[in-house]
């Protein structure tokens, strides 16, 4: 095992929601590569632990041009070139009681997020997952996201790995993964609410009223071949539900970890 060293993550949050980082912490990336790599497909196995404190609410206003570095400038064209995607099926979404309830929507989204069969078209993945995603009117989630592009913050957040972990794998590494008869299945170990989010919704800095947080624990395993792994993933996701929308919807995604933990 190679261990790396740390780095940061801001991708989405550097110009989305500057506030919802320093809210679950300044990201810290730790990564290690073994085999073949991790149920995230680009860069080995990849750790991001958030731990930090909630900062100030910041004053993005929609429709505004988004100013600020080079590199969040860069995550903003990425954001904008994410395509909308149309699946090879219809898309079968999260209905009935996972759909009413925050923690089993939660469990159904990561599982089937986590879950990938590789001799399906990616863009079947990417289309369910745009068709999950909801909008949120919150400043600390969308921050200085224009409400143009919000409607591709969903697919974004789960690809976009320009300098961290993306649980969906590139086209390429998708490809490749198919080559080599490779499956990824999920079994979901628990979901919470994370402290520093409910803290938040506590000292009354949410304003809208359907948004929530959830941490969702997972373990996943790869095959590739006869040769398995075994992985531990926690993924942070954003849901915006009723009031404001009928059932639960995906808005963002927040940290990904995989941990490779052994083959079974």
């Amino acid at each position: 095992m190679r261990a790396h060293r740390p780095s940061r993550r801001l991708g989405l949050m550097a110009l989305a929601a500057s506030t919802l980082v320093l809210l679950f912490g300044g990201l810290s990336v730790r990564q290690a590569r073994q085999g073949d790599g991790g149920p995230r497909p680009t860069q080995g196995e990849v750790q991001q632990v958030a731990s930090s404190t909630p900062s100030s609410r910041p004053t993005a206003t929609p429709n505004t041009a988004v100013s600020g570095t080079a590199e969040e400038v860069g995550y903003l064209d990425r954001l904008r070139r994410t395509p909308q995607y149309h699946g090879s099926l219809p898309v079968d979404v999260i209905q009935g009681d996972d759909s009413q309830q925050p923690d089993l929507y939660a469990a159904a989204f990561a599982r089937r997020l986590l879950t990938q069969d590789y001799q399906t078209p990616r863009a079947d993945l990417l289309a369910w997952v745009q068709a999950e995603s909801a909008q949120s009117t919150e400043p600390l989630v969308v921050g200085l996201v224009p409400s143009e592009l919000r409607d591709r913050f969903a697919v974004y957040s789960v690809t976009d790995a320009t300098s961290g972990p993306a649980p969906i794998p590139s086209e390429d590494d998708w490809r490749g993964l198919a080559t080599r008869n490779a499956a990824t299945t999920a079994v979901i170990d628990r979901v919470i609410e994370p402290q520093s989010w409910s803290n938040a919704v506590d000292a009354g800095r949410i304003q809208d009223p359907g948004v929530t947080a959830r941490q969702v624990h997972a373990t996943v395993t790869r095959s590739v071949g006869t040769d398995t792994t075994t992985y531990s993933v926690e993924v942070t996701i954003n849901l915006e539900g009723p009031p404001s929308r009928a059932g639960w919807g995906f808005v963002t995604l927040l940290t990904y970890t995989s941990i490779p933990v052994g083959t079974p």
